[in-house]
C-alpha cells in the first residue's frame, strides 16, 4: 500500500501536516503562526558584532535576535582585506559589513537563528549551491549503478558555472528531461533572488521559504506516496501551480478534500498525534518505553512491562528490544527530536542478540531524512545517537512550559508549601517595619497551617508586633504567594482615607460575614467559605473552637482582618456588636451581658472607668 500525504492548512494559527502508511503516521509536521519558520530563508545583513573568541560574528538580518554567524559558514569572497596565503579570521571583518545570509537553524530559547554565506535552494530534484563549484548526489542513494548512470546524466546537462548542485533523492528515477526542468526553475528563482538583493539595504528579507503545503509537496512527495490530500484551497491552489512549474508533464494524485468529517478524523490519526504529548509509549508485546528530554540530551528508557509470552528472560528482552527499535525510530521522525539521544535497551546476554538490535534501529532510521549516527550497544545496554535536528520539536512548537513546576512535572507536597510559606513569613516579619503580613496558599496547605502550626504563628504575631493572615487559594498550585503591608505606607493610607471610605469597609466587613468567612480575629487567620469543601469543613469548625479561646483582649487586637483599614473612632463603644457576632457563631445566647462584660474588660485595660 502507497502511502498518503495529508494536509491540514485551514486554520491559519496551526498548519499541520502527516504522512501515512496504511493506517500508521509515519511523518507529523506543525507549523504554528505564534513561531515563525525562518530556516530555508534568505536575508540581506550587516555585521552587528566580532566576537574573536568565538571566531563567530552576530549578524543583524531582521528578526529581533541576531544571528550567529561561524567562521566556517562565511564564503572566502567576503574576507577581502585577507592577505594571499593566509587564513581567514574574523578580526579581517569589519562591522557593518553586508552579507548575504540563510538562515540554517531556527531561533530556539534563548539563542539567536544559526546561519550561513553558504546558500542552498532546494527544488524537487535538485538542490542548487551558488558560490560552490562542486557536483554531487545524495548519499542515500547507494546503488552503484544508479550512480553511475545518474553521473552521466547529471554530467550532459548544462549546468552554469561556479554553482554547486546536488542530485537529491527524489530524482534517483527521473529521466534528464526532469532534472533539466528543474534545472531552469531553480536558475529563475536565484536570478530572482540576486535582483532583490540588489534592490534592498540591510537588513531586509529577500526570500521567503515555501509554506508547509508547497515544502512538503517538494520534499517528501516521492514514487511510494500514491496520493495527496489539502483540505484549504489556497493552499491547494499554491501547491498545483508549484507542481505545474517544476513537473508540468506529470500526473500527480492531488487532491482538495472536501468532505465534512475533518481530514486526520477521516484517516483515524488524531489518537495517534495526541500520543506524541504522552511519555510512556506501550509496544505489542505489553512492553513500554519512557521518553524524557533534558536540556543536554533526550533520555529514552525501554521496559519490558508484563511482557511474559516468551521462553526465557533474553528472548523476552529481545523481542521488546525489536519493538522498541522500530517505535523510537518513528518517535523521532513524528516527533522531530534532535540532537543528542540515549536509549537505555533491556540489557541481554548474547552479542548477537546485541547486534540484531543494532541492525533494527539502523534499519529503521533508513527512511528518516535527518542525518543521524548511531553507535552500538555498549557494556551497560546503552545505545547513544545524535540526530539532525531539521526544524522546532514538535513540543517547542506547540507548548509552553508550566509555570507552576517551571518544566520539572512535579511540585512540593501540601504540608512542605505550608512549611516554606511559614518559614517565608517568619522571614519576612522579622526583617521589621511591617504592620501585616499575607499569605495565600492552596487550601491543602492552609488546612495544614491552621491545626498544627497556629501556635507558631501567635508566637510570631506577639513577637514582631504584627497581623499574619492565612487566605486559601484554591487557583494556586504547589506554590504561595506573600504580601506585606508596611507600617509608613499604612499610615500614609490612612491620612488619605475618605469619609465614605469607612462605610466601604464596613460594608465589606458585613458582606463578608454574610458569605460565612472565618477569621481569627486577633491573629488575622481568614479563610473564606468560597474556597471550602465539604471536607474542609473540619478545619472551619477547628478555626472557630480555637478562635474562642484566645483572650477577649487578644482578639480585639486586629479585629478588621483586611488591609489598610483605619479603625473607626470610638470603636470601643461597638466592642459589645463584635462581641455579640461572636457569641452568636459560638452559639451564645446571652448578648446583653457578653456585651456589657466586653465594653468594662475593654475600658478596665485602657485604664478609664465604664460608661
Amino acid at each position: 500500500m502507497k502511502k498518503k500525504i495529508l494536509i491540514n492548512a485551514m486554520y491559519p494559527e496551526e498548519k499541520r501536516v502527516a504522512i501515512v502508511d496504511g493506517d500508521t503516521l509515519v511523518d507529523f509536521y506543525v507549523e504554528a503562526s505564534g513561531k515563525e519558520h525562518l530556516k530555508g530563508n534568505i536575508y540581506k545583513g550587516n555585521i552587528a558584532r566580532i566576537e574573536p573568541g568565538l571566531q563567530a560574528v552576530f549578524v543583524n538580518f531582521g528578526p529581533k535576535k541576531h544571528g550567529f554567524l561561524q567562521l566556517r559558514e562565511i564564503n572566502q569572497e567576503y574576507f577581502v582585506n585577507t592577505p594571499k596565503g593566509k587564513r581567514p579570521r574574523v578580526q579581517d571583518l569589519h562591522k557593518g559589513q553586508e552579507l548575504i545570509v540563510q538562515v540554517e537553524k531556527d531561533e530556539r530559547d534563548t539563542k539567536g537563528a544559526s546561519l550561513t554565506t553558504y546558500i542552498s535552494i532546494p527544488g524537487r530534484y535538485i538542490v542548487m549551491m551558488p558560490g560552490q563549484e562542486r557536483v554531487g548526489i545524495s548519499r542515500k542513494i547507494e546503488d552503484r549503478e544508479d550512480r553511475e548512470r545518474l553521473k552521466e546524466i547529471f554530467h550532459s546537462l548544462k549546468l552554469p558555472k561556479k554553482m554547486g548542485f546536488i542530485l537529491r533523492t527524489a530524482g534517483s528515477d527521473k529521466t534528464g528531461e526532469d532534472l533539466e526542468n528543474d534545472l531552469k526553475y531553480l536558475m529563475k528563482l536565484w536570478s530572482k533572488i540576486q535582483t532583490e538583493a540588489k534592490k534592498v539595504s540591510a537588513p531586509a528579507l529577500i526570500y521567503k521559504e515555501q509554506d508547509i503545503a508547497v515544502r512538503t509537496v517538494r520534499d517528501y512527495l516521492t514514487s511510494d506516496v500514491g496520493e495527496v490530500l489539502i483540505d484549504d484551497q489556497d493552499a491547494f491552489k499554491r501547491t498545483k501551480e508549484f507542481l505545474r512549474k517544476t513537473v508540468p508533464w506529470r500526473k500527480i494524485n492531488i487532491k482538495f478534500y472536501k468532505e465534512k468529517k475533518p481530514i486526520f478524523a477521516r484517516h483515524n490519526i488524531e489518537e495517534q498525534i495526541a500520543k506524541i504529548h504522552e511519555r510512556y509509549l506501550h509496544l505489542p508485546s505489553k512492553g513500554y518505553i519512557v521518553i524524557d528530554k533534558t536540556e543536554a540530551l533526550t533520555a529514552i528508557d525501554v521496559n519490558s512491562g508484563r511482557s511474559r509470552k516468551e521462553e526465557n528472560v533474553e528472548s523476552t528482552a529481545l523481542r521488546t528490544n525489536l519493538e522498541a527499535a522500530d517505535e523510537i525510530a518513528r518517535q523521532l521522525r513524528i516527533r522531530d527530536i534532535g540532537g543528542l539521544v540515549v536509549i537505555d535497551f533491556i540489557d541481554m546476554a548474547s552479542s548477537k542478540n546485541r547486534r540484531e538490535v543494532e541492525n533494527r534501529l539502523s534499519d529503521a532510521m533508513e527512511s528518516d531524512k535527518a542525518h543521524a549516527e548511531i553507535t552500538g550497544i555498549s557494556k551497560f545496554g546503552i545505545i547513544e545517537m545524535t540526530r539532525e535536528r531539521m526544524r522546532p520539536a514538535y513540543f517547542e512548537t506547540v507548548t509552553k512550559q508550566c509555570e507552576v513546576c517551571g518544566g520539572l512535572g512535579t511540585v512540593r507536597n501540601d504540608e512542605m508549601i505550608a512549611i516554606s510559606a511559614l518559614r517565608e513569613i517568619l522571614t519576612t516579619a522579622s526583617r521589621g517595619g511591617l504592620k501585616g503580613v499575607k499569605c495565600r496558599l492552596p487550601v491543602e496547605s492552609m488546612n495544614y497551617l491552621i491545626n498544627s502550626k497556629l501556635e507558631d504563628i501567635r508566637s510570631a504575631e506577639k513577637e514582631y508586633g504584627l497581623k499574619i493572615t492565612i487566605l486559601a487559594d484554591r487557583e494556586l498550585t504547589g506554590q504561595h504567594v506573600i504580601e506585606t503591608e508596611k507600617t509608613e505606607s499604612l499610615e500614609k493610607t490612612r491620612e488619605h482615607e475618605k469619609p465614605g471610605e469607612l462605610h466601604a469597609q464596613k460594608s465589606r466587613g458585613r458582606e463578608r460575614e454574610r458569605t460565612g468567612a472565618v477569621t481569627d480575629g486577633g491573629h488575622g487567620l481568614e479563610v473564606k467559605a468560597g474556597d471550602l469543601t465539604d471536607a474542609d469543613t473540619e478545619t472551619s469548625e477547628t478555626i472557630q473552637m480555637k478562635t474562642d479561646e484566645v483572650p477577649a483582649d487578644e482578639r480585639q487586637e486586629g479585629q478588621d482582618s483586611g488591609q489598610h483599614k483605619r479603625k473607626p473612632r470610638g470603636r470601643y463603644r461597638h466592642r459589645g456588636r463584635f462581641r455579640r457576632r461572636r457569641k452568636v457563631e459560638a452559639g451564645e445566647k446571652d448578648e446583653t451581658r457578653n456585651n456589657n462584660s466586653g465594653e468594662a474588660d475593654t475600658a478596665e485595660r485602657l485604664g478609664e472607668k465604664p460608661v
